[in-house]
């Protein structure tokens, strides 16, 4: 079952998967038991908040889970759906870049840098749930519950009030990404970047693991695994133990280099780990192919 609270018709078409507005705003506050839109993309940007409920979002291929109080932002071209576990509603703040034109001064105004529409490109926010505490909570609740209530009685699209609300959605975005210590110019990756990254710290463990390379180039970590395969077409996994790999022949064919400290430049736990790690790969132990370099 699904309850909409909108008091005025919605143009809003769904061909082929690919939604369209026309308007320049358009506000959509709605119950649901099921996500009622199955996969889609569309040619306008969204901030979506969670009133109550809980589930998945699934954007990309990759499931964040999703709960009270939650926001979450899309970008033209983006696909995504919802998977509903329960009761949730939703409230959609759809607008296209015309929109804040309208209010040019103000909006220029917002940074000289850094304005909403590319907040709203920022991947790694689109990639992950934005989620704040107290009191930014309740102060992000009573925005939207404000302007829903506008939404019902006047126009929108001339509504000061509507805007500054949603103007301060975005203040409140990017107070919380300065808080994460993020720059907010730092643009996506190149793969080039991401394997310089991955050569230059082979050999250290830490650094090569999804959480820290994730967290290093401003990607969610729930997704790198997949943005990484979808980059260069082979797991995260496999294109790392395909560099050791090659590293460890290397060291193995210069014959001067002890097993053990191979384990250890590696971060293996031992060499009985290394050994095991190299035989899964080609075959024999690294000794016997130490031997055959001979």
């Amino acid at each position: 079952m699904k309850y909409l609270y909108s008091h005025y018709i919605i143009l809003y078409i769904c061909v082929m998967r690919k939604c369209s507005q026309f308007e320049s705003l358009k506000i959509i506050d709605v119950i649901e038991e099921e996500y009622s839109c199955e996969l889609h993309a569309q040619d306008h940007f969204e901030i979506i908040y969670i009133h109550y409920g809980c589930g998945g979002h699934v954007f990309n291929e990759v499931t964040i889970p999703y709960e009270k109080g939650d926001l979450f932002l899309l970008a033209p071209g983006d696909r995504h759906y919802f998977t509903v576990k329960t009761v949730t509603r939703f409230t959609y703040i759809k607008f296209t870049s015309s929109y804040f034109e309208t209010y040019d001064r103000s909006y220029k105004s917002f940074s000289r840098e850094i304005t909403p529409t590319s907040i709203m490109e920022i991947q790694w926010l689109k990639e992950d749930k934005i989620t704040v505490s107290e009191p930014c909570q309740t102060i992000l609740k009573n925005i939207f519950e404000n302007i829903i209530l506008y939404n019902s009685t006047i126009n929108v699209l001339r509504s000061s009030i509507v805007y500054y609300h949603i103007l301060s959605i975005f203040g409140m975005i990017k107070e919380y990404i300065e808080n994460r210590n993020i720059e907010l110019k730092k643009k996506t990756p190149t793969n080039a970047h991401i394997a310089a990254y991955i050569q230059e710290n082979i050999s250290n463990r830490d650094c090569i693991s999804i959480n820290m390379i994730a967290d290093n180039f401003n990607i969610s970590p729930s997704y790198f695994s997949t943005y990484f395969k979808r980059n260069f077409e082979i797991s995260y996994k496999e294109y790392i133990e395909k560099m050791q790999l090659q590293l460890i022949k290397r060291r193995l064919e210069t014959g001067e280099i002890k097993l053990k400290e191979i384990a250890d430049e590696f971060g293996f736990t031992d060499v009985s780990h290394l050994s095991k790690f190299f035989k899964r790969h080609e075959g024999i132990n690294p000794s016997a192919y130490k031997n055959v370099g001979k």
